[in-house]
């Protein structure tokens, strides 16, 4: 079925739309995921796509943590197809004993799993990530991956609602 006709008179058609107006690919969690007493890297239930091979992304994260109050913290990492890379900064608080400041931001890689802070129980704190997700020859899974910082009886979660978001470069 076309949509339209695009300036130069061709019709555009579902295919079109998808290659040329929808590059967007967006996931949220749709429920809580908790890590306790553990440092070991998992990969995340939800926050992954199928990414293609030879494509560009842009990439921008929203997670929604909470766990021991500073103490045990997440350490937030991602994963990709064989030879992907991945460039991208977040911001996290620099100070370890308060809340207010300053903000940092580091500059990361695919195989970075950089240590944040986060801020009690039951306060959520948004750790925004963004970047720029480069696939080579081979398509394959990207996705996020996490641990607490420090192993701490009180769970570190990524809760519901935090999202990520893939926008397509053509």
């Amino acid at each position: 079925m076309a949509f339209g006709v695009w300036t130069d008179g061709n019709q555009l058609g579902a295919t079109d739309v998808n290659t040329k107006i929808v590059q967007a690919i967006f996931i949220d969690k749709p429920s809580d995921e908790s890590v306790t007493s553990s440092t070991v890297i998992q990969n995340d239930n939800h926050l992954k796509f199928n990414a293609e091979a030879n494509t560009d992304y842009w990439i921008k994260v929203h997670l929604i943590v909470n766990g021991a109050d500073i103490s045990a913290g997440i350490q937030p990492g991602y994963y990709g197809p064989a030879g992907a890379t991945f460039d991208w900064v977040s911001d996290q608080f620099g100070d370890n004993s308060t809340f207010n400041g300053p903000v940092g931001r580091r500059a990361q890689t695919i195989t970075s799993v950089p240590d944040m802070q986060t801020n009690g129980a039951t306060n959520n704190l948004v750790l925004p990530h963004r970047g720029i997700l480069r696939v080579g020859a081979t398509a394959g899974v990207f996705g996020f991956r996490w641990a607490q910082s420090t192993s701490d009886p009180t769970p570190t979660k990524v809760v519901a609602l935090s999202c990520l978001i893939a926008v397509k470069l053509v």
